[in-house]
């Protein structure tokens, strides 16, 4: 049988090209969705974070009957909590650099009160890429609040 063709089994050059060209469309679509998911979370990881080492600050201030003081170090993007001012270093967190920290009325060091209010009121800015948050530390409450700013 000269005359008869075989079917060859695979993918012409062109369907190739397609499947390619939908895979890559479909990369260039989700990618900056990834890094704003990563950013988002990477965010909150910082809120949770902060809002635990508070706790525990202002916990061991009320417990322990001792000053824990809490500094920023905005340009590498850590902040540190040492027992009775510059003393033992108990916490020390670095966080993500596309977090900018902005004091506005707080000032550091910042401490709490052996009744577990705040030493000095204020407030700072978080940046992020997407979104501006204010942390307030009110005057005669244990907590802080935060909000977006819109």
């Amino acid at each position: 049988m000269k005359g008869s063709k075989q079917k060859k089994a695979g993918f012409t050059l062109i369907e190739m090209l397609i499947v390619l060209t939908i895979f890559m469309f479909l990369l260039l679509i989700t990618a900056p969705l990834n890094s704003t998911i990563k950013n988002d979370l990477e965010t909150q990881q910082f809120f949770s974070l902060f809002e635990q080492d508070i706790l525990w600050m202002q916990n061991q201030s009320i417990t322990n009957n001792e000053i824990y003081r809490l500094r920023f170090m905005p340009e590498s993007h850590t902040y540190e909590i040492r027992q009775k001012g510059v003393g033992n270093l108990k916490i020390k967190r670095e966080y993500s650099s596309f977090i900018d920290i902005e004091l506005g009325t707080f000032q550091l060091p910042f401490s709490f009160y052996h009744s577990g209010t705040p030493n000095q009121p204020g407030s700072f800015y978080v940046h992020t890429q997407n979104e501006t948050y204010v942390i307030t530390f009110p005057f005669g409450k244990g907590r802080f609040y935060v909000t977006k700013q819109s």
